[in-house]
């Protein structure tokens, strides 16, 4: 009898989920946080794993990267009630067999479970066939017959390899991503039937890294109207001699255009809701200003409040308008060689009232001749302006916002630091997420949409540069932007052409 471990801080979501495995046979173990169900994985080995996406304590991304590390032929499943694209993108990336969304069909979860099941046995059944036929790929015909049942009945198409890129193993599915007239003889050469040079590329890296530390590759592409998203790993013998490769494609191009209409519907709504809000701003303005008659201090008092807060909407809106223009490839309006010592002072002098009421002192340092950038003048504003406004906002009890800028090879390399409270390092990796905040007592006096960062770092890689961080908490944080110099751009765009 196989066993499930389904983890989720919802009783009722837990309990329904254990009765309905019961009734198809398996047998279940049930645990309310990510650190009970690791726990409980020391003593048991289940077969499956169903784990809630959000969690006290902790949730599934922490769970998948600890049952990866040390569990790694257990497949997990994450279930949510928080089902978006990013999600579900960043769970197949670090390893999730499937993503499901709540609420969620019966028989829709067995079969994605059957499946998770199906693909745990068939992984199985290759290491059985690695250490039976080491020798050669074409061995493997003994065992063809019952790898080729369970791989037809996958949904995901699947592509084995050998050593000299020959296609030995197909499935169904992979005949209908790619719209193959007919099912391939095998064996037979994968650029004869893929043309793909990159994924070629990714297949010789992965034979490669075989008998050294092996490692998976994934990689995006298009194939006419479809997006797939195609995983590789290695196929080693027991003298760990590289043998093959298995490729499995799957079909992500629902995803794409869900994103797609998001994006277009935060942009109409976004659109929708500025105008109106721009003008109550107006009106609100007009009778704080007593042109409509005076007012107490109190109805003043009340006003000022309503003013904050319809701009914190309209910032939110400025945002959101910007993120969609840096997912659709729209983020640069206008280039040309911009000085970024009078951007700089610019900023300064509109953020240094703010700054002092803070007790913070802002230091610019930066030689007297700085080489020029082909940018966008809107856009740099808008990257350094996020970038020293949040300098001031995690710098509570006062200190300095220094920036400097010094040229750094071929590169301009401009750094914002701060004396503030710092970011703790399990943090970092998530900062530059759309709407991730960092939460905790020292932050709950600072506003935002958790959108800024993520902002930043679309400008930063549509100008073909990069952007770092180091922090230590409670001694400050630094951000690190490097931008290409005036003359080494034209390259860079001409390298970035021929990779895309």
């Amino acid at each position: 009898m196989q066993t499930i471990l389904v983890v989720d801080d919802e009783r009722v979501i837990r309990e329904g989920c254990c009765r309905l495995l019961a009734q198809e046979g398996f047998e279940v173990l049930a645990a309310e946080n990510g650190r009970e169900a690791l726990d409980l994985l020391s003593t048991k080995s289940p077969d499956l794993v169903l784990c809630d996406l959000v969690m006290p304590v902790m949730g599934a991304l922490e769970v998948l990267e600890e049952v990866k590390a040390n569990y790694p032929d257990l497949p997990l499943i994450i279930i949510t009630g928080h089902g978006t694209v990013a999600n579900a993108v960043e769970a197949m990336q670090k390893g999730a067999f499937d993503f499901v969304t709540k609420p969620f069909r019966a028989d829709h979860l067995v079969l994605i479970i059957n499946r998770a099941l199906q693909n745990r046995e068939l992984q199985r059944c290759t290491r059985e066939l690695q250490e039976a036929r080491a020798a050669n790929l074409y061995d493997l015909s003994v065992e063809r017959s019952r790898t080729r049942t369970i791989i037809n009945c996958m949904a995901d198409g699947v592509m084995v390899t050998n050593r000299d890129l020959e296609i030995v193993l197909h499935n169904p599915a992979l005949i209908k991503l790619f719209e193959f007239p007919r099912p391939l003889e095998e064996p037979c050469a994968l650029r004869d039937c893929i043309v793909d040079e990159d994924l070629e590329n990714n297949l010789r890296t992965v034979l490669n890294s075989s008998g050294k530390e092996a490692i998976q590759m994934s990689r995006e592409f298009c194939k006419g109207e479809k997006y797939l998203h195609a995983v590789s790993a290695s196929i080693s013998g027991l003298d760990s001699q590289p043998l093959g490769t298995v490729t499995v494609f799957q079909d992500v191009t629902a995803f794409k255009q869900i994103n797609e209409m998001k994006s277009n519907f935060v942009q109409l709504v976004s659109h929708e809701l500025r105008s109106p809000l721009a003008s109550i701003k107006q009106l609100l303005a007009v009778v704080q200003d007593g042109l409509a008659g005076e007012l107490t201090e109190k109805q003043k008092e009340l006003l000022g409040r309503s003013q904050l807060k319809i701009q914190d909407l309209l910032d939110l809106i400025t945002d959101l308008l910007d993120v969609t223009k840096i997912e659709s490839g729209q983020v640069l309006q206008q280039r040309e060689p911009v000085n970024l010592a009078e951007v700089f002072d610019h900023i300064i002098t509109l953020m240094k009232p703010r700054a002092e009421s803070q007790s913070i002192i802002l230091r610019l340092k930066i030689p007297a001749v700085l080489p020029l950038i082909q940018a966008d003048p809107r856009n740099m504003e808008e990257l350094f302006s996020n970038l020293i406004s949040n300098a001031i906002n995690y710098s509570p009890g006062g200190g300095e916002v220094t920036i400097s800028a010094v040229p750094y090879g071929n590169f301009l390399e401009i750094c914002v630091s701060d004396t503030g409270i710092g970011i703790e390092p399990q943090e970092i990796p998530k900062i530059f997420d759309k709407y991730y905040r960092i939460k905790d007592q020292r932050t709950r006096h600072v506003r935002g949409s958790g959108l800024g960062l993520a902002i930043v770092k679309g400008i930063v890689e549509s100008h073909c540069g990069s952007v770092e961080v180091e922090s230590e908490p409670g001694a400050g944080t630094t951000f690190r932007v490097l931008l290409p110099h005036l003359d080494n751009l034209n390259q860079l765009l001409t390298e970035q052409a021929k990779e895309a």
